[in-house]
């Protein structure tokens, strides 16, 4: 009987453990983060920000005055109520083409960052789990050869062996902005595979982790249960800074001639078609689709920012550590 007592014991042990020991209910705690980031003016312009562009991604086509590809009657045209963002050099209406580029080049990156958090974050726990082994060793080595192109010379050179056309895998059709999300996303891995093991390695000495391990818990389910809930705000915040960063790449190599190719639109191929008729007075061309970049990527970054000041301990601690000295030294002013 104390036999059957003992064993029951360790199997509620084991399978409270195992079912996230160290890993809190998370609805409460994510509320509280959204509350506190709308509390503050920065972090909320900035997230009305990045969820605006990428609303006008998702119903921006929807409305668009004109085709983006029909020329028109009147080339480089200034803004008019006819046409909000002018015409370029063969007519075609520049707002229409804005909002379609839009779309691209937001889903590029949106695409780009995806799989890089997926593989990277995959790698990294993986590395980070079996350090010193191996698997660990060879992750790590093919995410320096990664890091050794710098990521403006790494993604035109992928986009440019890949080529531009689409590419037909049996019955699916892969299209040139897939392919610019793809080479984008293999340059951005590193950088979530090494936040990713990095935090790996600090969570498997935790105490948590080790009460599972003691009870037979897979590792399967050591990583995916009891792990990856606890290192997602560092991978959370990385996300909203490679945003920024993909979608400045996605318009450089497209700026070059090497991503999205004409007639097709994005903000990176607005800017190619704006080089040659900026001398001409068109301003229009290239202010529109310059400043959607420059705000997206402030937004993005701002977010980031806010972010990490809301989700890294250090961060807080250091906040209130001043805050604590400002009122202590207030106080002994006072006295």
């Amino acid at each position: 009987m104390a036999l059957k007592t003992s064993r029951r014991n360790r199997a509620a042990a084991s399978s409270g453990a195992d079912s996230g020991a160290g890993t809190p209910a998370r609805p409460a705690a994510e509320a509280g983060l959204l509350r506190r980031l709308a509390g503050k003016r920065i972090s909320l312009l900035s997230l009305i920000g990045v969820v605006g562009f990428l609303l006008l991604a998702l119903v921006g086509p929807l409305l668009a005055p004109y085709d983006p590809a029909a020329l028109g009657k009147t080339s480089l045209a200034p803004p008019s109520a006819e046409h909000w963002m002018g015409t370029d050099e063969v007519g075609r209406d520049l707002f229409s083409r804005f909002l379609y580029g839009s779309r691209v080049s937001i889903l590029v990156g949106c695409l780009a960052v995806a799989a890089a958090l997926v593989l990277g974050a995959l790698l990294g726990m993986v590395a980070g789990y079996r350090s010193g082994s191996t698997a660990d060793g060879a992750i790590m080595r093919l995410m320096d050869v990664v890091l050794a192109f710098p990521l403006l010379v790494l993604v035109p050179v992928v986009t440019g062996v890949i080529g531009s056309r689409d590419i037909s895998i049996g019955p699916l059709e892969v299209g040139a902005e897939v392919q610019v999300a793809l080479a984008i996303g293999v340059a951005l891995v590193p950088t979530f595979a090494r936040i990713a093991r990095a935090s790996v390695l600090a969570e498997v000495r935790e105490d948590y982790v080790l009460a599972v391990r003691s009870f037979g818990g897979r590792r399967r389910d050591i990583l995916f249960r009891n792990i990856m809930p606890n290192i997602l705000a560092p991978l959370v915040v990385q996300t909203a800074f490679a945003l920024a960063m993909a979608i400045t790449v996605e318009a450089a190599v497209s700026f070059l001639g090497l991503g999205i190719q004409p007639p097709g639109a994005s903000w990176g191929t607005m800017l190619a078609d704006a080089r040659t008729s900026i001398p001409l007075g068109a301003w229009w061309l290239a202010v529109f689709p310059s400043a959607a970049i420059a705000l997206f990527i402030l937004a993005c970054n701002l977010l980031g920012d806010q972010l990490r000041d809301e989700l890294d301990p250090r961060t807080k601690s250091t906040g209130s550590s001043r805050r604590t000295e400002r009122a202590e030294s207030g106080s002994s002013n006072d006295g």
